[in-house]
């Protein structure tokens, strides 16, 4: 039986490039996004209408977008995590590279060149961009090192990628060999113990090389020495051992950073305003958790009901009423703008003006025309050349194409110039008319806007109104005041052998009105938990009394009261 055998390999080159242009346009969304948080308050205004016009849908259109909002939301979300993680990333490197002060006003374009080195490194390796940053971040934080950072392949870029293939061979994370390979560069006679514990050998000639360069300054040398002892150990590591799969997915993970950067910057930017709100809202959300439970301790709730309906239904009648009287009187408006707006056309046609500019405009584009058909007959002659050179006649017909291009210069030039003309001849009479329908809009909405104010209540709604306000003073006066600090004096059950009252004043005693709302949500009343709250106050007071007072002989006082 003949056997097939077939050799798959994935090339992720092409892949790759693909990606990287991919992101490159991703990181266009950064300037087209510039305005979201500006606009972020806008959005939100708008969204309210928006999500009442979702409401008209059927119910099977309300859960198919209600679906494809969860799943929008989440990638979102997932986006803007993703570009939070990013953007931290990339603030780490850059505000170390600015503190350490090495590179003047060109901290922010090294730092720009580190991120970037990252980005190709994660490509390259498959290896988390964020912990390649990581490394980095630590790196700069030895001074003898990042000095060289603004070199392309320079120490820097050495020991970073050096970083990366200690940890793809096995010497553990990426940060934490940064951290060895800064003492060993920082400082290379006394810091390749440090290398040496991580598994990092030197021979002895390497060593005494090492020690020679430093102490002869040349710094930069014997960390070029270092770091090439590390590459011919575990050079290239993590190249070698990145899977397709791997450098797939960090491509992708560049690509939705790109996108979650900006969406990350506008949320970042509206946030303030949002815990603004969420601290203004507090208070309210308090009341409204004792409103709610004042409706049913009132014995209001059903009165509410009603004269909120009640009062509802004769309002909508009557913006419906008032709604009706406006549209009719911008109806009979509309009608004594439009023969307004008549007679200025009419008195546009009559002037002088007008008809002259209309004359040149026709010239203008009669003129149009011809050079038009010129160009054209230009066009169609020219395959005639060839005819022309064989029997000589070569210069006739350079003669002819020449005069057909002239008269169609020539008729382009005047027509420009009528119509040129007649812009200005009717440029007034276009402003009038402008003018004239501006007018007319402004009077028809500002005849609705005052019928709509002025028309009387189809219903008399006052007595509903009072009725309503009462109720809800009624609830409002069910509403427990608001606890203050109070004091707990004690009274003495041996009247003959009186002592001085214990005085705690203080917030112990205190019960926020929103936990009595919950009490009563849960069952139990305000009064209830105020007993409790005295009870335990009255026998916590007692022990203080005999162990302070009495040293524990006297008798217990018989109570304890709220002053």
């Amino acid at each position: 039986m003949a056997k097939l055998t077939a050799l798959l390999t994935l090339n992720t080159a092409g892949f790759q490039t693909a990606l990287k242009g991919a992101k490159t346009s991703a990181h266009g969304l950064k300037s087209s996004m510039a305005g979201m948080s500006s606009g972020a308050s806008k959005g939100f205004a708008s969204m309210g209408s928006a999500m009442k016009s979702v409401a008209t849908g059927t119910a099977v259109v309300a859960a198919a977008v209600a679906a494809a909002g969860a799943a929008v939301g989440a990638l979102t979300y997932k986006l803007i995590l993703s570009g939070e993680a990013a953007n931290s990333a990339d603030a780490r490197v850059r505000n170390i590279a600015k503190s350490m002060g090495l590179f003047g006003d060109q901290s922010d374009s090294v730092a720009e060149r580190l991120n970037n080195l990252a980005d190709k490194i994660e490509l390259q390796t498959g290896m988390d961009g964020n912990s390649i940053q990581l490394a980095q971040a630590k790196l700069l934080t030895f001074k003898e090192l990042a000095n060289t950072a603004d070199k392309v392949g320079g120490n820097f870029d050495r020991a970073t990628q050096a970083a990366v293939d200690l940890a793809a061979a096995g010497f553990g994370a990426a940060e934490q060999n940064a951290v060895q390979l800064g003492k060993a560069l920082n400082d290379p006679v006394n810091g390749l113990m440090a290398l040496r514990r991580s598994g990092i050998s030197f021979t002895e000639e390497e060593k005494a090389k090492i020690k020679t360069l430093a102490e002869s300054n040349r710094m930069h040398e014997a960390q070029a020495l270092v770091l090439s002892a590390i590459e011919t150990q575990v050079g290239g590591s993590a190249k070698a051992t990145a899977a397709a799969s791997v450098q797939i997915k960090a491509a992708l993970n560049q690509g939705f950073e790109e996108i979650g950067k900006p969406l990350a910057e506008a949320l970042a930017s509206i946030t303030p305003q949002f815990l603004e709100f969420v601290e203004m809202a507090k208070p309210k959300l308090a009341e409204a958790g004792q409103f709610l439970v004042a409706i049913f301790r009132s014995g209001e709730a059903l009165n509410l009901v009603w004269s909120s309906l009640k009062l509802a239904f004769a309002q909508s009648v009557n913006f419906l009423w008032a709604t009706l009287r406006a549209t009719i009187a911008s109806a009979g408006q509309y009608i004594i703008e439009y023969f307004k707006t008549a007679v200025t056309f009419f008195q546009v046609l009559t002037t002088p003006e007008f008809w002259g500019g209309m004359g040149n405009a026709i010239i203008g584009i009669f003129l149009s025309a011809i050079s038009f058909l010129q160009k054209g007959f230009s066009e169609v002659i020219e395959m005639a050349r060839p005819l022309a050179e064989l029997f000589g006649k070569e210069n006739a017909f350079n003669n002819i194409q020449k005069t057909i291009q002239e008269s169609a210069a020539i008729l382009d030039e005047d027509a420009a110039a009528r119509f040129s003309k007649a812009g200005d001849l009717l440029e007034p009479a276009a402003q009038k008319i402008a003018q004239r329908l501006a007018e007319a809009g402004g009077n028809m909405k500002t005849r609705f806007s005052e019928t709509f104010a002025n028309t009387a209540e189809a219903i008399d709604t006052s007595g509903m109104q009072r009725e309503f306000g009462n109720t809800v003073e009624r609830i409002k006066a069910a509403i427990p005041p608001a606890a203050t600090g109070k004091k707990v004096g004690m009274a003495a059950a041996d009247t003959e052998n009186p002592t001085a009252p214990a005085v705690i004043a203080g917030g112990s005693g205190q019960l926020g009105s929103f936990a009595q709302s919950m009490n009563m949500l849960f069952g139990r009343s305000a009064n209830a938990g105020l007993l409790e709250e005295n009870k335990r106050q009255t026998d916590w007071l007692k022990k203080i009394h005999d162990n302070t007072k009495n040293k524990g002989t006297t008798q217990a006082p018989a109570e304890a009261v709220f002053a």
